[in-house]
């Protein structure tokens, strides 16, 4: 005796081939929306529409650098570690300062971002405190005296010539 299913006419296999590939398709759309969702939790979780929770770098330092990442300053050992009230007005420190809070806000809205955030910080920390950092002629009200702020000379530079920038373009 043969099984009935494996005699089938050539419209059987058909239909059954059109089913499968209607299956096929509809997985295939179902695959698309749940990889598009994930891609918008993914960015909802790096926080691309959410608003800073500094609002400027001054607030981001003021109220979480310095309060968080204490460092003594003056003599630590054999290493010395400035600081200037006015940081403000060091142009390489408001620059380093400011990349590191935009880094901040974002690290903060992934689930491991703060991991090299943190290498980050322990990298640009030694170079703004440090003996050739943009404080190394300031001094805090904690050092001998008073507070001192000395704003570092501009480097001189002579303008390339004409052609110089051409190969860039």
């Amino acid at each position: 005796m043969t099984d009935p299913t494996s005699q089938q006419t050539p419209n059987d296999a058909a239909t059954q081939l059109d089913a499968l590939a209607a299956e096929v398709a509809r997985l295939t759309d179902q695959v698309a929306d749940l990889q598009q969702a994930q891609i918008e939790r993914i960015r909802a979780g790096n926080g691309d529409d959410q608003p800073p929770l500094y609002s400027t770098v001054e607030e981001w330092v003021t109220k979480y650098l310095l309060p968080t990442f204490p460092r003594p300053v003056g003599e630590v050992g054999m290493t010395r570690w400035h600081w200037c009230e006015r940081w403000w007005r060091h142009d390489e420190a408001v620059t380093r300062l400011t990349a590191l809070w935009y880094g901040w806000e974002q690290a903060r809205l992934q689930m491991t971002g703060m991991l090299p955030w943190l290498r980050e910080l322990d990298h640009q920390l030694p170079i703004l405190y440090g003996d050739d950092g943009p404080f190394r002629n300031c001094s805090t009200t904690r050092d001998l005296g008073a507070a001192r702020h000395y704003s570092p000379p501009e480097m001189p530079a002579e303008p390339a010539p004409a052609d110089w920038w051409s190969w860039w373009v």
